[in-house]
């Protein structure tokens, strides 16, 4: 082989090198703009999820505001495929205990009883149901076992209580005593309410609030919202029994004349303010929207309107 030959045996050579080169040095650009697009992808798909789920819990608190639709409508439950949907469920906000109400010693009584249901020792109890009372009440005069401002002070807390009506649950923590409630009853806030009329709904509540507010002993309890909730034992569906008449409440509770005086006050067969949740599903991912509604009864017709809505 001559001089030239190999000359050009040897670019060839080089080319080819350059070449491969060339091709692994934009297999791996190429390699890391894929992965680089991996989560921007990612976040991309979970966000129209999120946008399809959110329309469809919008859809299905659209049916639930309809005048002619009842608690447990077949509407209220559609699905459009395997993976995708709504369920929407409405219930009674009165279900919930108006923690604005506590001033009134009956309210705060039963507070502080189911504080104890749920594992709070009694002077525990007492001190977190007293400070709610305080916290909203207009003067400074500390109940038994709650806390006016002197208390907070001591804590660096000086604009504490505000003596003025809770706006939001979350509010409540600042409150002497909520904290160790939390710690016992992570679920505590699905118990209280700062939309209701102001009247336990007897047709809604969960067995301990009306246990507490009461004084019914744990199985009549039970019994009495095993059912109201029908043979399902599912509450707002469509077997539920709407209890009509305080004296079928009496009769199911074992309430005396007195027991039951003591609380036909603070009590309703039908809240007015009406909760929606409804979610929306996409896949695996879900988004639920809450919407309070006042009904309103206009010319023999039952209109809801909307009061407040949040995400859950």
């Amino acid at each position: 082989m001559n001089l030239s030959s190999q000359h050009l045996s040897g670019e060839r050579g080089m080319a080819l090198l350059l070449v491969l080169v060339a091709v692994m040095a934009l297999s791996l650009i190429v390699a890391a703009l894929w992965e680089s697009s991996q989560p921007s992808w990612e976040e991309s798909t979970l966000a129209r999820a999120r946008y399809r789920a959110g329309l469809l819990a919008e859809s299905g608190v659209a049916i639930a505001l309809h005048p002619r639709i009842e608690p447990g409508d077949v509407a209220l439950r559609q699905a459009f495929g395997a993976e995708t949907g709504f369920d929407a469920r409405i219930t009674s906000e009165g279900a919930r205990i108006p923690v604005n109400s506590v001033e009134d010693a009956k309210i705060r009584e039963a507070v502080s009883e189911m504080f104890v249901l749920w594992g709070l020792d009694g002077a525990s109890a007492s001190t977190a149901a007293d400070s709610l009372a305080d916290w909203i009440d207009e003067d400074s005069e500390v109940l038994p076992n709650g806390a006016e401002n002197a208390f907070y002070a001591g804590l660096d807390y000086p604009e504490f209580p505000p003596n003025a009506a809770f706006t939001t649950l979350e509010q409540m923590l600042f409150v002497n005593g909520m904290d160790r409630v939390a710690r016992i009853q992570p679920m505590w806030r699905n118990y209280f309410t700062v939309h209701s009329e102001g009247l336990i709904d007897l047709n809604a509540a969960p067995w301990d609030v009306v246990m507490a507010l009461t004084g019914t002993t744990r199985d009549s309890a039970v019994n009495f919202v095993a059912v109201r909730n029908g043979d399902d034992g599912v509450p707002g569906t469509v077997d539920d029994h709407e209890i009509q008449d305080a004296g079928e409440v009496r009769a199911l509770l074992g309430l005396s004349d007195d027991e039951w005086d003591a609380i036909s006050a603070l009590v309703t067969l039908s809240g007015s303010v009406k909760r929606i949740e409804s979610i929306g599903r996409v896949g695996d991912f879900t988004e639920t929207l809450v919407v309070l509604a006042r009904e309103v009864q206009e010319d023999g017709q039952s209109t809801l309107t909307p009061v407040a809505r949040f995400r859950k």
